[in-house]
């Protein structure tokens, strides 16, 4: 008896950010969009924007005084994070077993759902509707007979495709460079590149000659390619790190550039409390204005959560990479090797009881921000930031407001969590 073939399904929202914005700001519809924050980068285009030729990353500075017919609009992570919930949520009433990629993407293998990639493309079809019209944003659908390849299928076709790879049929990507492979990395294709092997069909016959440089993960994909089931583990794999990055206006003053740091800490602490999690090392990294970065990480001498010992080795951390009278324009604070709170070992110091009663204190702060939709009680060093990234619209010019007018109740940081429900018929 053949035992049944695998089939995946991948998931990617087309142009997420621009096509949210499009959608809480109708007069938007069929214009080209550009989401960022002045003295930062495009960090969004929609299909009209890409097609006047604005490239990705670009400065915003560049964008206006180039393509001056297309609107620029503020960054609004926090309604990009409602309808990816949004997303999720519809998604998980098709496929139960949704695995979260990133905020506009997620895969799952749905064997159990469907006999043939016939059956899985009547799924993505009606999913693709529902959403659609949920959301007012398009998405495209991959469906192969591993992950990788079901990733791949899914930009083959955008936007609004549904696209099948079958490994079978392996003329329909076996011509596709190499940089078209998810995992592959801009670096590793290089290096890849540097053997001679330009396309997915000459890394597969080549395989024997690549597999003596590179590392496991070469191996993973060569199979995936062939429509072999990865040999990780797809879902509920443990997170390994969390991050915190902001920009802000450039600023020579590393008092206020020490604040963003705190600012950023005190989110991650709260992120790692909230999911029951501590890390074991710290790492901080600062943008100057030309775009290069310093960094550096501690080893934590435990595994850890505590946000007042954890500030004092950012505070060393901070110190070793600044540069006095250098000028930054970005933070990004991270925390890695996390473990599950529960099995941390005690101490015969005592730090570890300590940490557990100042940590009702910072629950209980929790409770008092979670209340009141905004951050009551933060930290003294937090205080001082540099001054944020502003809109880059001209009233005069782009008469959009920055966010929709409040509701009563509603702040910049308790807002209504559904925007869009979906066009009446």
């Amino acid at each position: 008896m053949n035992k049944k073939k695998e089939i995946y399904i991948h998931i990617d929202a087309d142009a997420f950010f621009a096509s949210v914005e499009q959608c809480l700001h109708r007069e938007l519809k069929g214009k080209p969009v550009v989401a960022g924050r002045d003295g930062s980068i495009g960090v969004a285009l929609s299909y009209e924007a890409k097609a006047l030729g604005v490239k990705r990353a670009l400065p915003i500075h560049i964008i206006r005084e180039e393509f001056p017919e297309v609107q620029m609009v503020a960054s609004d992570y926090y309604m990009y994070r409602i309808f990816s919930n949004r997303m999720l949520n519809i998604i998980g009433k098709y496929i139960p077993d949704i695995a979260r990629k990133s905020i506009d993407e997620c895969s799952a293998c749905i064997t159990t759902l469907v006999n043939s990639f016939d059956e899985a493309k009547n799924l993505a079809t009606e999913l693709q509707n529902e959403l659609q019209l949920k959301l007012d944003c398009s998405f495209s659908f991959g469906i192969s007979s591993s992950a990788l390849l079901a990733k791949m299928a899914s930009g083959m076709n955008k936007p609004h495709g549904i696209t099948i790879l079958n490994p079978e049929n392996t003329e329909n990507y076996y011509s596709l460079p190499i940089e078209r492979v998810p995992g592959l990395g801009k670096r590793l294709c290089e290096r890849v590149r540097g053997l001679g092997v330009h396309t997915v069909g000459q890394f597969l016959v080549e395989y024997p000659r690549i597999a003596r440089n590179f590392s496991i993960t070469v191996t993973d994909i060569y199979n995936q390619l062939q429509g072999f089931p990865s040999t990780r583990i797809l879902l509920n794999e443990p997170q390994k790190s969390m991050n915190r990055s902001r920009s802000f206006k450039v600023t020579t003053n590393h008092e206020e550039v020490f604040g963003q740091v705190t600012l950023n800490l005190e989110h991650l602490t709260r992120k790692l409390r909230n999911q029951n999690l501590c890390g074991t090392t710290l790492y901080i990294s600062l943008r100057r204005t030309d775009r290069s970065s310093v960094g550096s990480k501690l080893k934590l001498p435990r595994k850890m959560r505590d946000f007042n010992v954890l500030l004092e080795y950012a505070r060393i951390i901070f110190d070793e990479c600044r540069k006095s009278g250098e000028a930054y324009r970005y933070v990004s604070v991270t925390i890695s090797g996390l473990h599950e709170q529960s099995i941390i070992q005690t101490d015969i110091f005592g730090n570890v009881e300590q940490d557990k009663h100042y940590e009702k204190v910072l629950t209980a702060v929790d409770y008092l921000n979670d209340k009141f939709g905004k951050p009551l009680v933060v930290h003294a060093s937090s205080m001082i930031t540099p001054k944020k990234l502003g809109t880059h619209r001209n009233p005069n010019t782009h008469p959009i407001t920055e966010v929709y007018p409040f509701l009563p109740g509603e702040s910049v940081y308790k807002r209504l969590r559904y925007p869009y429900l979906g066009r009446i018929s």
